[in-house]
């Protein structure tokens, strides 16, 4: 499966699904949680914290433009199984968090 992505082909919704569900048990659900908590942390309203989260970001080489892709990613996914209402609420959620990012 790897190697069909490496390739660029189409997979269908059932491989993509178990592709995506390896990438969540090789480390991706763990970052998807850190960068959750980071934009979180950057939106309670106290500058020194969206300072400090920013500050930390840029001297360890990371990229707000890869932490809002992992996000939107991430709230994509959100809700399986779960009511459409709760997903699409959620999802405006983290939208409008990643705004303020």
């Amino acid at each position: 499966m790897w190697e069909m992505v490496r390739r660029g082909e189409i997979l269908d919704d059932d491989l993509e699904d178990d592709f995506y569900l390896r990438r969540l048990d090789a480390g991706l659900f763990v970052l998807q949680l850190i960068c959750y908590i980071m934009v979180e942390i950057s939106n309670s309203g106290i500058a020194q914290l969206h300072q400090r989260v920013h500050q930390i970001l840029n001297l360890r080489g990371g990229s707000l433009k890869v932490v809002r892709h992992i996000m939107r990613e991430y709230a994509e996914s959100i809700g399986d199984g779960k009511a459409s209402e709760f997903k699409e609420a959620e999802k405006k959620r983290i939208m409008d968090l990643l705004e303020n990012f």
